[in-house]
């Protein structure tokens, strides 16, 4: 990430992510996985080449939800409250399990 954001934090989106990707192409591959529906996915946003954020209204987690790529070919997934504070982080997540990282911490346990 540009600046290290932390837990706790109110997360500013024109700092988050440290490396561009193409978030659209991420957003064609799970739009449409029942899964992703079961979270209560709304509000989709691409911003900048960037970053990927959605508002969740999961069963564990309502608020937005931020992934992002870094440098080493991971995500990082951001878990924020709807006014920007940071309540989880997971870093270090491979695309192959993306989804099933982000649905452990929005829907199920």
């Amino acid at each position: 990430m540009a600046k290290e954001i932390k837990v706790g934090d109110v997360i500013n989106p024109a700092e988050v992510g440290q490396r561009g990707f193409d978030p659209k192409e991420l957003f064609n591959a799970i739009r449409n996985l029942r899964t992703v529906w079961c979270w209560g996915a709304q509000a989709w946003t691409i911003h900048k080449d960037m970053f990927l954020r959605f508002k969740s209204n999961g069963y564990l987690h309502k608020g937005r939800v931020y992934i992002t790529l870094g440098w080493d070919d991971t995500f990082t997934i951001i878990y924020t409250t709807v006014r920007g504070k940071v309540v989880d982080i997971q870093e270090g997540i491979y695309v192959d399990v993306l989804v099933e990282a982000i649905d452990r911490k929005v829907e199920t346990k």
